[in-house]
This record gives C-alpha cells, sequence and structure tokens, in this order.
C-alpha cells in the first residue's frame, strides 16, 4: 500500500496506476482501495473481484486466454475497460456487448514483436472502422513490451515507436487515445 502511494506521489495525478492482480491475488482488496484500478487477467481473478465487491469501474479485463463466455461474463458485470488481444478478441467483445445492449471501452493490443496482440496494420484497420462498432469505443491502445528490460535506450526506443504509431493513428484517422 506504501509502495502505490509513493509511486502515486512520484508519477502525479495524470498517470493512473492499475494493480496486476496475478502479482498477487491475496493484496486484491487493499490494492484495489489504493490503486487506481486493477488489471484483471483470467476468470478466476474477475470471480475475486465480484466476492470482494470491487467496483465494475476499477476493472480492466486483460490477458489473452479468454472465450466468449469470460468476456460476455466481464461485460455483463461492468468492468470498465476490456483489452482485446486479436481483432477475433475484438469480435467477441462486440457481439457480448451488442447481445447484452451495453457499451464497452476496449483497449486493442498492438504486438511488441511477439505472439500477442494485434500487428499495427490490423489495429488501424479496427480504429479506421471504429465507428462501425456501435456498442464499442476503443479508448486508447494497449501495449506490453515484455519484462525484464533494464536499459534505458530500449524503453526509450519503444515510447518512441508508440508515439510515432499513436501520431499516424491520429494524422490519419482522428484518433486521439484517452487510455
Amino acid at each position: 500500500a506504501r509502495r502505490i502511494r509513493h509511486m502515486k506521489k512520484v508519477l502525479g495525478q495524470d498517470i493512473k496506476i492499475l494493480y496486476a492482480m496475478k502479482a498477487n491475488p491475496f493484496f486484491t482488496r487493499t490494492a484495489a482501495q489504493e490503486a487506481d484500478g486493477l488489471e484483471v487477467c483470467s476468470p478466476g481473478e474477475l470471480t475475486i473481484c465480484e466476492k470482494l465487491a470491487i467496483p465494475p469501474e476499477r476493472i480492466l479485463y486483460s490477458g489473452v486466454n479468454k472465450g466468449a463466455d469470460d468476456v460476455a461474463r466481464a461485460v455483463a458485470l461492468g468492468a470498465d475497460l476490456l483489452t482485446a488481444e486479436s481483432t477475433l478478441h475484438f469480435d467477441l467483445i462486440c457481439a457480448a456487448a451488442a447481445a447484452q445492449g451495453k457499451h464497452v471501452n476496449v483497449l486493442p493490443r498492438l504486438t511488441a514483436g511477439s505472439q500477442f496482440g494485434m500487428d499495427p496494420d490490423a489495429l488501424a484497420e479496427l480504429v479506421a472502422r471504429r465507428a462501425a462498432f456501435p456498442n464499442v469505443t476503443i479508448v486508447g491502445i494497449h501495449y506490453f513490451s515484455g519484462t525484464q528490460k533494464r536499459k534505458d535506450a530500449v524503453i526509450a526506443k519503444e515510447l518512441a515507436h508508440l508515439d510515432e504509431y499513436l501520431t499516424m493513428l491520429h494524422d490519419k484517422y482522428g484518433f486521439t487515445a484517452q487510455h
């Protein structure tokens, strides 16, 4: 809890801290009180949130291993944000939101060169067609470059790449990421 408060102080009000439940699900209640939200990556973690009555607007439902039932459950719960790991996953989110008559905020995941996430062209195509998804708003992009990066130059290069990509989305499609 002290670390989260310290990081919030260091980073300021404009940076939101989400606690990744997979790091330690036993810390969920405290993390939900201290952090700006929780990153939930599995149906089991979503169940923990439900049992602890975590407000759904504080949940980012992320992760690569979610099927149609898992997505529909998160939408029914009212999770604030969902990541879309692929175009197929984006379609599952759209279908669940439409079937339930709900609106969902989505962060399509841009690949960092691994098998996870969408290639830049596929993600740009979703952004270009975003008006065609009445139950979904693309509010930004999700990017996970991996762990154990210790060289500032590597991190700076990835941030520059993201900045260029977001600038392209803005210039070409009028898209401004909120997250």
